[in-house]
């Protein structure tokens, strides 16, 4: 596999960057909900909580690179690795937002055949089967063992 290198700080500075407006954004959509009182505390309390961790380990994140040698390299994937790489992040960023549409099955019985097809051979009909499989299991796991509501899409399940 080919490989590349780059300044390590680089990467410090993007995952802390990426980070601190993703935890922007996800608190100011949180302090949109009730926080409730003392003793009821309302649904806006775990998540604001999640928020202010993000944002101080993003900026924690981000004062490492600062402190960080310049000299110090890490290895990239080039050519078909980075493909690879970027074709299943693309998967995992449209996964989240097919999810609310689509809902959990189809969007995971999706998102499986896309990263199983990416990281190996073998033919689309198993790969198919594999993700139905899966797709299963979870949902039940999480619908009827765990009693957690998954989004069910605009076709219903």
């Amino acid at each position: 596999m080919e490989n590349t290198h780059t300044q390590k700080r680089k990467g410090y500075f993007a995952l802390g960057g990426v980070g601190l407006l993703l935890s922007i954004g996800y608190t100011g959509m949180s302090l949109q909900m009730p926080f409730g009182e003392m003793s009821m505390p309302g649904a806006a309390l775990f998540p604001v909580v999640v928020g202010i961790l993000l944002l101080v380990s993003s900026l924690a994140t981000i004062w490492e690179g600062l402190k960080m040698e310049q000299a110090e390299l890490i290895e990239m994937p080039a050519g078909a690795g980075r493909k690879r790489l970027f074709i299943l992040i693309g998967a995992m960023f449209l996964y989240f937002l097919a999810l609310p549409w689509l809902g959990f099955f189809i969007s995971s019985v999706l998102f499986a055949t896309v990263l199983m097809r990416t990281l190996s051979e073998r033919g689309y009909a198993r790969i198919l089967v594999y993700s139905l499989i899966m797709a299963f299991a979870i949902y039940g796991v999480f619908v009827y063992l765990l009693k957690v509501p998954m989004p069910r899409g605009v076709l219903g399940f």
